[in-house]
């Protein structure tokens, strides 16, 4: 290879780089322009993509030329249509563009960009000089021009999946959002019914109750969705107070407690009043207790026993929640915290979010949680939080 072909394929290269750094459409068209004017010194440039059978200029780096339409009879549909580069003289161009005459231009080569052997896009340069573009410009351009159809193609598909995701994003949001009023009557009602029915041990009362247990397990997932919506929008909101991780750990106890009475938990708690206190939004850590006790509940035996220790050391509150259940496989283990990450066979029911919820609220209050578990024996769960100095 000689030393000026070596040359060129270092220019491509360095040309192509910029293509690596996260772009969106607009930037990866100017991008594009720009470093092929630089790779053959023309004096402008222009990239027309393909949109339902019509050229469009979408970047120019001259903006007089935003008034050419690019015509199905012109040279630039032509280069598109047959797939081949060019070079043509003004003077064949002038007649038809008076405009590129009168602005000096003297030489203009086209550069079809393809996909899968079909066109999509012509990048087109100008020169003001007479048989600029020579044989090896050319080749330049073509090789330039495969890797700018990949930027392209690599842009526009991430555009799509961008777009797509929103659109999933804002359907969620307003299927939930729409989905709690219905919820909130149903849970009235249901409540009403609990109390008008004798809690004796009768056939109506264990189906309100199962009643009951059902619609807070789908309001929980409802609110659960809106959550994880907030967290991807940036839009969850904060309220740092100081809070009593004893206090918060009582709640979350006894509401376990409440809707599961048979259900056994022990709780040793080491700070004993003192220096349990934490600054952080209370509601939400609440919220982090409760799932990680929920799950603990979900996934062990009825029968087993539920072990919370609650101790302070080294300027962090650590909190362990143990459960004696079938625990979880050690290659999950490092996935359990993903978004909507079920399992195999651990994780069942719900939808996958709680987890991902827990981690990032303790990740908002400068935390951090650690999960182990054994098959068969079990799933111990340690979060530490740092101690508020006041």
């Amino acid at each position: 290879m000689q030393k000026s072909d070596i040359n060129t394929v270092e220019k491509i290269h360095q040309a192509a780089l910029k293509f690596l750094v996260p772009l969106n459409p607009e930037e990866t068209y100017a991008t594009i322009v720009k470093e092929a004017v630089k790779l053959v010194q023309a004096d402008f440039g222009s990239l027309h993509l393909e949109n339902h059978g019509e050229l469009e200029r979408v970047y120019s780096t001259a903006p007089f030329l935003y008034k050419l339409k690019t015509r199905k009879r012109g040279f630039t549909f032509k280069a598109f249509k047959s797939m081949k580069a060019s070079v043509l003289d003004i003077k064949r161009v002038g007649p038809v563009h008076p405009m590129l005459k009168k602005m000096g231009l003297k030489s203009i080569v086209y550069i079809p960009l393809t996909n899968q052997n079909k066109p999509f896009g012509v990048l087109s340069l100008d020169s003001k000089n007479h048989k600029h573009f020579t044989p090896e410009h050319l080749q330049t351009l073509k090789l330039f021009g495969s890797l700018a159809t990949l930027a392209i193609r690599k842009t526009q598909l991430y555009d799509e999946t961008r777009k797509a995701v929103e659109v999933r994003d804002l359907f969620i949001s307003m299927a939930a959002h729409e989905l709690r009023t219905p919820l909130t009557t149903i849970y009235g009602y249901i409540q009403l019914l609990q109390k008008k029915i004798s809690p004796l041990n009768s056939m109506e009362s264990e189906w309100t109750d199962k009643l009951f247990l059902e619609i807070k397990r789908l309001t929980t997932l409802v609110n659960e969705i809106l959550e994880i919506n907030k967290i991807r929008s940036g839009k969850v909101s904060y309220s740092f107070t100081e809070c009593s991780m004893e206090n918060i750990l009582g709640m979350a106890v006894n509401n376990l407690s409440v809707m599961y009475p048979k259900r056994k938990i022990t709780v040793n708690n080491t700070l004993n009043g003192l220096g349990g206190k934490i600054i952080g939004d209370c509601d939400k850590l609440l919220q982090v207790l409760i799932n990680l006790l929920e799950n603990a509940r979900k996934f062990s035996p009825e029968s087993s026993i539920i072990s919370v220790a609650l101790s302070a050391k080294n300027g962090y509150i650590i909190l362990e929640i143990k459960d004696r259940g079938k625990g979880i496989a050690q290659e999950d283990i490092p996935k359990v915290f993903d978004e909507f990450y079920k399992g195999k066979d651990e994780f069942k029911s719900g939808m996958g979010l709680g987890l991902f919820l827990v981690k990032n609220i303790i990740k908002k209050h400068n935390g951090s949680i650690k999960l182990t578990s054994r098959l068969q024996k079990g799933t111990l769960v340690q979060v530490k939080l740092p101690m508020a100095h006041i």
